[in-house]
């Protein structure tokens, strides 16, 4: 009778070609995504502190949105929707700041104060102020409602991150 003995020498080499080749695969795709941009790059949001209330500082039915602290937010990059959560349609409607100058930045110590959305700037009107309220005369009413609620809504365009989103109401 004939025993057979089983040469297993080269098993473990062979095993371990395969394990250097798979982890060289996998690191080649891994950089290759880096390097070709196939991860994706989103924009990081801005750390900013914004607050919406009711303004209480004058008689009239306004609200004031202002920057607390935190990083500025550049003209085009932001938008801010304020509609009645009473109305039919109480989808947000976003007007977008101003990109082509200075006047659509939203700086720390920037209020905005809405009040008539269609003339409802402080006197003198700045000009963050004049930009928005003209164009919230198609988003809104006309005025705003003492006894209403509100819902203050800013974005950040480039990260699409929402900054605030707030119910504010009018007194």
């Amino acid at each position: 009778m004939r025993i057979f003995n089983r040469n297993e020498d080269a098993v473990s080499p062979v095993i371990g070609v395969i394990l250097m080749v798979a982890i060289t695969v996998i690191l080649a795709a891994v950089i290759a995504a880096f390097v070709f941009g196939l991860g994706g790059s989103q924009q990081a949001a801005p750390t900013a502190s914004i607050v919406a209330a009711n303004n209480p500082d004058t008689q009239t039915a306004d609200l004031k949105i202002q920057h607390k602290g935190g990083e500025m937010l550049k003209g085009g990059d932001w938008k801010l929707s304020v509609v009645n959560i009473s109305a039919p349609d109480t989808s947000p409607v976003f007007v977008t700041s101003n990109s082509t100058s200075a006047i659509g930045d939203l700086a720390v110590g920037s209020q905005i104060k809405i009040g008539d959305v269609t003339t409802g700037c402080p006197a003198p009107p700045t000009a963050l102020c004049t930009l928005l309220n003209s164009n919230f005369s198609r988003t809104s009413p006309s005025n705003l409602t003492t006894g209403q609620k509100y819902d203050v809504k800013l974005v950040h365009i480039p990260s699409n991150a929402m900054l605030l989103d707030q119910v504010v109401e009018v007194r």
